[in-house]
């Protein structure tokens, strides 16, 4: 298949857009005498001006070879075994180009013994090296095959990906049933990039990813994890919560929490608002880490299940922890949570009660307290959604002016990432 190929005048991809440390690995490889393109998401993010969050390099060279190139270098990944080249706050990840899955297991021709499917098609391994074109053509849609060529700084395409950028059409490349059962991680994929870039999911994709969501079932639990957060962390969560629940991909992920929120649109109504939150606190350049992210999304939800415990004679503290393990623990099947997480989660909605507390010097020590952000956040998040506690609200919101939290108290790693320089994220 003849590519189609735009030079340098007929598109607006630069250099100058690209990291460093992005450049560097591209002509390092090139005077070594590789070919070296920027491969995927950066140059779909180039080509509709958007700032691409990574470059992902691609190459004929092999990982050991790539390797052999670069001293910040090291070997990761089993299904696909990946260069990643170290920078000061960057990571370029390398991949050698690579074949489609073969049809028949013993056409292994490229590769050493690396391929492995699963009894649902799942490719469980899968380092067979290829051409530029066979590379592009087992990519995942066509908007993400698309090559920027450092030599001379042309735009490759071998899949269509040009016209389905202007057509805004996610499409998946080749059959869909067989590329979901592949990888069925792939559907949320469709779904966050529909959402993320204001794009329609292709008719026959649509379809199957509807046919075929209980396959994520299937799909490795950590994987799932890292997804979740990029669908909630893109800055357009609550977009992308639409695909899902329209594809039908929400039940299979959030299984009992997703048939709670359909008994009722007021439920429903705090997730859009917990979502839209969100989208404003990434919008302004600020991000929620994992717990604060699911403490609110599912907070409704654990507070319906936490009263139903107390109503049952479990004391208020027990009633929370024991309401948010039985939810998150069980979620763990399909999406690993980590447990350092759940527990995070757990504090923050215990520390609710002690809203309640504003005798003494009861709030004081609270506020020093390392946990006291997060909870104050979903306190403050939930009395706005609800229109309840607010002279509570008032009292706490003046109580943090007057006794701000003492910083050697808190471990920068730990807490809400890039938040204001007070600890303070604002909530509409």
């Amino acid at each position: 298949m003849e590519p189609i190929i735009l030079k340098r005048a007929d598109h607006n991809v630069s250099r100058q857009n690209m990291t460093s440390a992005a450049v560097k690995v591209l002509y390092r490889l090139k005077d070594e005498g590789y070919t070296a393109y920027v491969a995927g998401g950066g140059v779909r993010d180039l080509l509709l001006n958007r700032n691409p969050k990574d470059f992902d390099v691609a190459t004929n060279a092999t990982p050991e070879q790539i390797r052999k190139m670069f001293r910040n270098c090291r070997l990761v990944g089993r299904r696909f075994r990946l260069a990643h080249i170290l920078f000061r706050g960057e990571v370029i990840e390398t991949a050698t180009f690579r074949a489609p899955v073969p049809d028949d297991g013993d056409e292994t021709v490229h590769c050493e013994n690396t391929l492995r499917v699963g009894e649902s098609g799942m490719v469980m391994r899968d380092n067979i090296f290829g051409t530029p074109e066979e590379d592009a053509m087992r990519r995942d849609f066509t908007i993400n095959a698309l090559f920027y060529n450092i030599a001379d700084f042309s735009i490759i395409d071998y899949a269509g990906g040009l016209k389905d950028l202007d057509d805004k059409i996610i499409r998946v490349i080749g059959e869909p049933d067989k590329r979901f059962a592949e990888d069925p991680v792939r559907m949320i994929r469709a779904a966050r990039f529909a959402g993320t870039l204001g794009f329609e999911i292709e008719q026959e994709a649509y379809e199957s990813i509807c046919r075929n969501k209980d396959l994520l079932a299937s799909a490795a639990p950590s994987r799932m994890y890292e997804e979740v957060q990029k669908l909630f962390f893109c800055g357009h969560a609550k977009e992308v919560f639409q695909w899902l629940e329209k594809t039908g991909l929400l039940h299979p992920m959030f299984h009992d929490f997703s048939h709670w929120i359909d008994e009722d649109k007021a439920r429903h109504d705090w997730v859009i608002q917990t979502l839209e939150q969100m989208d404003r606190w990434r919008q302004a350049g600020l991000r929620v880490h994992p717990a604060l992210l699911f403490s609110l999304i599912f907070g409704e939800y654990h507070e319906f299940l936490i009263k139903q415990l107390e109503e049952g004679g479990q004391t208020p503290h027990d009633a929370s922890r024991n309401a948010i393990q039985n939810h998150l623990r069980p979620m763990c099947d399909n999406v690993r949570v980590p447990k350092q997480v759940i527990y995070q989660v757990c504090d923050i909605m215990t520390n609710q009660r002690r809203f309640e507390r504003t005798q003494g010097r009861r709030p004081q020590r609270f506020i020093q307290t390392r946990g006291f952000l997060d909870a104050f956040l979903f306190f403050k998040f939930s009395s706005k959604a609800h229109n309840r506690n607010q002279e509570l609200l008032e009292f706490w919101t003046e109580q943090r002016k007057s006794n701000p939290p003492k910083q050697t108290q808190r471990k920068k790693k730990r807490g809400p990432n890039n938040t204001n320089p007070d600890g303070e994220m604002p909530i509409e």
